[in-house]
């Protein structure tokens, strides 16, 4: 028997549901709140110390007919201290199909494991630098695009697989990006899984068709941010390169052993270029998370991605986490080298809450002097 229509609590989160169920929405909110401080900057113009609204979102999102589902989310933060207020979310799925879901709009999508799964249950402050490098050519944090997402068992066990493939267009907050076209992919196989013992294999690739530049001349840039955004600079940059597209693949693989979990990725990134010798760049980061307090991290089989812990009770959840992360951008006498070791400390108090205080120690290779630097980040996130 259907339940009643009206207004219902699910914890702190209200859910409108009308016609018997046919039609459902619920608010959503996110807020992560950054400050950061680097230190090693004696040198003129090295990275600003600040504080940064990295996530404000405010949106709904429900259901339509049971087997449609909707979301639109505006975002009020922004990837660095001078980039407030953009439409982050606007996006139609099919969920009808038993283990695959149709997508289309303005969504994160599924391809590399750090945009694969919710950034709430991201380990660090920042994706890796190689990630957000890829991600920038077909996908990335939004991106406008249409595809399909599947996941399933093997040989009558659970969800073993996950696959994804979109066609892309351009970032929806971005003026004039409409033209650019592309496509990206991830695909995962859980080949181990076992008590104390799961690993997974997988392989992530993205192409961009047309850079789209707006007026032109088509090209295309590379860069990111120290793996910390309180401050604008970008010293990892490729410069701008004049193309006709580029490509990006390579492998993943993740291991829990125990209650620890490793992750590793890699990526060779091919620019074609328009005059001289086309470009290739590569970059790759391994991780490990460890829970102090609480248990440790289940995969989400819906997108083949482990979760953040679970928080319980008092005291909730606290985890444990360190990465390398290296990426070369450098042709020549142009771009940069970045590495960045981080180490930081995860407090899950409730499973909508997380503190989380990190250090860096990071090297960038230039054609001059360097941009070595140290860092302190902390965040305190809120997800609804």
């Amino acid at each position: 028997m259907p339940s009643p229509d009206g207004l219902r609590w699910n914890g702190p989160a209200p859910t409108l549901q009308l016609g018997g169920g046919d039609f459902t929405l619920r608010p959503t909110l996110r807020l992560d709140a950054d400050a950061g401080s680097f230190f090693g900057q004696e040198e003129p113009g090295g990275y600003r110390s600040g504080v940064n609204l990295r996530r404000g979102r405010l949106g709904v999102r429900g259901t339509v007919l049971r087997d449609f589902s909707y979301a639109f989310t505006w975002e009020f933060g922004g990837a660095s201290p001078n980039d407030y207020g953009n439409l982050f979310e606007a996006q139609v799925a099919y969920t009808g199909l038993r283990g695959t879901t149709i997508r289309a709009g303005a969504f994160t999508l599924q391809h590399l494991p750090d945009f694969a799964g919710s950034s709430f249950d991201l380990p660090f402050l920042e994706r890796a630098a190689i990630s957000n490098v890829v991600g920038s050519l077909a996908s990335g944090s939004t991106r406008t695009a249409i595809g399909a997402e599947g996941n399933g068992a093997i040989g009558g066990e659970g969800a073993r697989w996950n696959a994804s493939a979109y066609v892309t267009g351009g970032v929806a907050s971005t003026p004039h990006d409409e033209r650019q076209r592309g496509l990206a992919g991830r695909a995962v196989l859980l080949a181990v899984d076992r008590p104390g013992l799961q690993v997974q294999f997988g392989l992530d690739a993205a192409v961009q068709l047309h850079p789209g530049t707006s007026p032109g001349p088509e090209s295309i840039r590379l860069r990111d941010y120290p793996e910390l955004r309180v401050d604008s600079r970008r010293f990892l940059d490729s410069g701008s390169i004049r193309a006709d597209g580029a490509w990006a693949a390579g492998p993943e693989a993740s291991v829990r052993l125990g209650p620890v979990y490793l992750e590793g990725v890699w990526q060779r990134v091919a620019v074609d270029a328009v005059s001289g010798p086309d470009a290739r760049f590569e970059g790759w980061y391994v991780q490990a998370l460890m829970p102090l307090v609480g248990p440790p991290r289940q995969r989400a089989a819906e997108s083949g991605t482990w979760k953040r812990p679970e928080a319980g009770g008092f005291p909730g959840a606290l985890e444990l986490a360190g990465r390398y992360s290296t990426v070369d951008l450098r042709q020549g006498s142009r771009g940069a080298r970045q590495s960045v070791l981080t180490l930081g400390l995860n407090w899950y108090p409730t499973d909508r809450l997380r503190l989380a205080a990190h250090y860096e120690n990071g090297t960038t290779v230039l054609d001059g002097p360097g941009r070595d630097f140290q860092a302190v980040g902390l965040r305190a996130a809120f997800n609804l």
